[in-house]
């Protein structure tokens, strides 16, 4: 008997080590906490769940009780866990306006925010939640310091490639707000045109807008085809992928228009594109005729043939705002267009011609 006591014994002992060895969440009351936080010196962090959040019951279950999470929460933070839909979970998500789950809250101990992880959770030990919360209070911490004004050469290159990584969206604002005042020269030296290359992706950004009305400038120290492969290139990707969300599309025909005055080859088939979707997609049935003309000249005005396909792939849906002469007359330009092109290509116009007539 004595025997199998000691054997229960050595089993509960070795549950609590291993409890002991994950994130230890206190059973205490958000003014608890905080005054704890106070008391400690250590700062309050605050797992915001709900009883129905899958990633909630996950982190639970398989991250914090990792022994890393719990080497790193218990030395630095007084933790505890609450229901934002019950007891003083719900002042909570009302005062931090939580309203994605799990949020994760590290307060300071006046219960102002230190920082947060709006969506924080991981789907595995792999992705290492606790360098997800270091690199999230990195980041917390440099955009205050940028906020209080620090703009020295070596905390923006730090601070820049922390937004690379961490907050694209921070970055663009960060970019415009300093590196416009450095001028064209210097913007055209080599670190920092590998910036604007790579990251300056948003066509209404400062920076980007700043590039557009210099671009002559930036000609003359980078080469033509380079500014033009940038610029072109951020209006072409944004096309792609925000055409269905509403593009002020009669702004960047405008300024396509002005790149072509420039000679810039990629501008005409891009406005093109822009020309058939909008069209198309606004049902407007009194500008068929724009679409007409373009197909009829487009051997000549487009002597590539890449970027003939590119313009006639947003062809689709021409039926629904023309007239039975207008098919007629698109298909017969279609087929025109057809006997100068490769196999492949000459195939898909032909179902073009297909899809339209019926």
């Amino acid at each position: 008997m004595k025997r199998i006591f000691l054997i229960c014994l050595l089993f509960s002992l070795a549950g609590y080590c291993l409890a002991q060895e994950g994130t230890n969440f206190e059973d205490l009351t958000f003014k608890e906490a905080l005054a704890k936080s106070q008391t400690t010196g250590k700062k309050l962090f605050v797992d915001c769940y709900t009883k129905t959040c899958g990633p909630c019951k996950y982190m639970v279950k398989f991250i914090f009780p990792l022994k890393e999470c719990g080497d790193y929460f218990n030395s630095n933070y007084i933790c505890i866990m609450k229901d934002m839909e019950e007891g003083d979970g719900i002042d909570i998500a009302q005062k931090y306006n939580v309203r994605i789950y799990p949020t994760y809250l590290i307060l300071n101990h006046d219960g102002t925010v230190y920082c947060r992880l709006d969506g924080g959770a991981v789907s595995s030990p792999k992705e290492d939640f606790v360098q997800k919360v270091k690199d999230a209070i990195e980041l917390a911490e440099a955009n205050r310091k940028y906020s209080a004004g620090a703009r020295d050469h070596s905390f923006l290159e730090k601070y820049i490639n922390i937004l690379r990584i961490h907050d694209k969206k921070r970055l663009q604002t960060v970019m415009s707000e300093t590196m416009i005042q450095l001028g064209v020269n210097k913007l055209c030296e080599p670190e920092n045109w590998t910036l604007i290359k790579t990251e300056v992706n948003n066509v209404d950004t400062p920076l980007f807008r700043y590039l557009v009305e210099n671009r002559a400038a930036f000609c003359k120290q980078l080469g033509q085809q380079e500014v033009e492969n940038k610029i072109i290139s951020v209006y072409s990707e944004e096309f792609r992928v925000l055409k269905m969300m509403g593009i002020d599309f009669d702004k960047r025909m405008t300024d396509l228009k002005q790149f072509e005055k420039d000679h810039y080859k990629s501008a005409l088939p891009l406005r093109y594109r822009m020309l058939f979707f909008y069209i198309i997609n606004k049902e407007q049935k009194d500008r068929a005729n724009e679409i007409l003309k373009v197909l009829q000249n487009i051997n000549k005005e487009l002597p590539d043939e890449a970027d003939r396909m590119s313009v006639l792939r947003e062809l689709t849906g021409f039926e629904r705002i023309a007239n039975q002469q207008q098919i007629e007359k698109a298909s017969t330009y279609l087929q025109e267009i057809s006997n100068n092109l490769q196999p492949n290509n000459a195939n898909y116009v032909q179902g073009l011609i297909t899809r339209i007539k019926k």
